[in-house]
């Protein structure tokens, strides 16, 4: 039993030792004390807490976290008590390795410093620049991408290798290749190249001839900079009578659209009593010329009325009628 216990308590030493010894390698402790620093990135894409903090190429310090910040990324870092950051220093990220691990590179900046960073400071965004985007990079070869023939690609990539392997040709051979092809393709294009040359030669003859019209155009876009520089203030409260006159106009709008709802709602019932009558109103403008003649003729002696019975007769009942004679000088009205 002591022997097992003395292997057992042997065994659970080297693990012990063995779990430091990794973790160590792993979290990469810094060999002294050491001051905490920031720095604002616009992006801080692949730094993790962790990674490496460089000055010309040597380790420094770490990463201690990445937060967000008003939308911009925020870095604090742990740098050894032996090594001082210039006022001036400059952050960038840089690529680790090729599996994407990014490190912490802390550069002079231009100029002499007039002094030195106190832990807790901060580098600004201004002096700071992010990893490059290898994803825009290469996103940005795809219109090359895609005119390259895939087949081209293939055997220039396949006699480089045979090249460089020494088992056919020479690298003159492979540079003639490429001077043919690049020769053809531009022979090929040979129109497309004269059409461009062409027109350009008419735009430059273009711009000679009128010369003269460009440069005061040039001067007159220059005048009129200058003076809208120089009214700025009157062109500045000019926007703001406009703002003013459109926010009135919009008061003015507001307060009418009650009135002019009620308005728009008795047109429309006006306008459907005259199409439920519109026989009727037909019939008396159709009438209404031999209304406006007999009204003329009875007024034609003057401001008064001249009334006069040519027959008169009374009904009684619906089918009695008593004819009532009239005596008397009859005017010409009734003959």
């Amino acid at each position: 039993m002591i022997r097992t216990a003395i292997k057992l308590s042997l065994f659970l030493l080297v693990s012990v030792l063995a779990t430091v010894l990794v973790i160590n390698t792993l979290a990469q402790p810094l060999s002294g004390p050491s001051g905490e620093y920031h720095a604002v990135f616009s992006d801080a894409q692949g730094l993790v807490p962790g990674s490496d903090v460089l000055i010309a190429g040597v380790r420094v310090g770490r990463v201690d976290s990445v937060s967000l910040q008003n939308t911009q990324a925020v870095v604090t870092f742990a740098v050894t008590d032996d090594q001082q950051l210039p006022a001036n220093a400059n952050a960038i990220i840089r690529y680790a390795d090729l599996a994407g691990g990014r490190y912490l590179a802390v550069t002079p900046g231009s100029g002499h410093s007039a002094g030195v960073l106190n832990p807790g400071d901060t580098i600004p965004i201004s002096r700071t620049r992010p990893a490059l985007d290898l994803t825009a990079l290469l996103n940005g070869f795809k219109p090359l991408f895609d005119a390259i023939n895939p087949q081209q690609v293939n055997q220039l990539a396949s006699e480089i290798v045979t090249v460089l392997q020494g088992q056919s040709g020479t690298i003159a051979d492979l540079l003639n290749k490429l001077v043919v092809a690049v020769t053809a393709n531009l022979a090929s294009r040979d129109q497309v190249i004269g059409a461009v040359l062409t027109n350009l030669d008419a735009v430059l003859d273009t711009m000679t001839r009128n010369q003269q019209n460009f440069r005061a155009l040039l001067t007159g876009l220059g005048s009129l900079a200058a003076a809208a520089a120089g009214d700025r203030q009157q062109i500045a409260a000019a926007i703001d009578g406009t703002a003013a006159l459109a926010g009135s106009l919009s008061g003015l709008v507001t307060q009418l659209r009650p009135p002019a709802t009620t308005d728009l709602t008795q047109l429309n019932r006006a306008a459907g009593m005259v199409v439920a009558n519109r026989t009727a109103l037909d019939k008396a403008l159709k009438g209404a010329p031999t209304l406006v003649g007999t009204v003329g003729r009875a007024l034609d002696y003057g401001t008064w009325v001249n009334v006069y019975i040519c027959n008169l007769s009374i009904s009684v009942g619906d089918n009695a009628s008593i004819p009532v004679s009239v005596t008397g000088a009859r005017s010409q009205v009734c003959r």
